[in-house]
């Protein structure tokens, strides 16, 4: 099964029974509310929407107070915006239960280690470049020395360690991604649209680096007035699981 299909399987029949409480589409992140303080977050591909009308939601105002099922079942969605919002609503499923602390991939690399990171993770660039030589970026939106993203097929074929963004679940290219990280010793989903659930990743990552959202009326007001991760940081909790 691909990952989304895993996603959807370990949540719908929890999303069967709890209603949507609030929903915020904001220029950084979507974020889901559900019953029983579940809230989940996932990233908004506002730049790639394919925006033909004013209307980018035709169930806009018609969400709040059904079954979480009607968003869960947008992650199978070509549609980014949806598909956005069925992976937040599985995050407010299963990432509202993890208690596991943060734990800094950087440490465990070594000087001999080839890094690839698909997606660019600021916070950890000066950190792995200062680990080892042998870094490289494989990035949509072209950085100074980053390489285009479809690089990274071929880089992580003899990758020591692997970091790839969670976003590749919304666009549905993480399935394809991790056939091509066989050799690698730490293969980490990373970013606050992470599912942390061992199952679904079970012999296909290491570790699953997502955030826990602990202040929902912040995470609320930052998303819906276009806040990003930086922002985020005062109302959610870094997490990793072990695979």
């Amino acid at each position: 099964m691909f990952v989304h299909e895993l996603i959807f399987e370990r949540c719908k029949n929890e999303a069967e029974q709890i209603k949507v409480v609030d929903v915020r589409i904001g220029l950084g992140y979507t974020l889901v509310e559900l019953e029983n303080s579940m809230c989940g977050l996932s990233y908004s591909f506002t730049k790639e929407l394919n925006i033909k009308t004013c209307t980018l939601l035709e169930s806009a105002g018609e969400l709040i107070g059904k079954k979480a099922l009607c968003l869960l079942e947008r992650i199978f969605s070509y549609n980014l915006l949806d598909a956005s919002l069925g992976l937040a609503c599985a995050n407010a499923i299963i990432n509202s239960k993890v208690s596991d602390k943060d734990i800094d991939i950087t440490a465990q690399i070594t000087s001999k280690d080839k890094v690839v990171m698909v997606g660019y993770f600021s916070p950890l660039v000066k950190q792995i470049k200062d680990k080892t030589e042998r870094f490289i970026i494989c990035e949509r939106d072209s950085r100074e020395g980053t390489l285009p993203d479809y690089a990274a097929y071929f880089e992580m074929q003899d990758a020591d360690v692997v970091i790839i963004t969670a976003t590749s679940i919304i666009n549905k290219t993480i399935d394809n991604l991790l056939e091509h990280t066989q050799k690698a010793r730490i293969v980490s989903i990373m970013g606050p649209s992470t599912p942390m659930d061992r199952e679904i990743f079970k012999n296909r990552a290491t570790h699953l680096c997502g955030s826990v959202v602990s202040n929902i009326k912040l995470a609320k007001d930052v998303v819906s007035q276009g806040g990003g991760t930086k922002k985020l940081k005062p109302a959610i909790k870094k997490a990793c699981v072990v695979v």
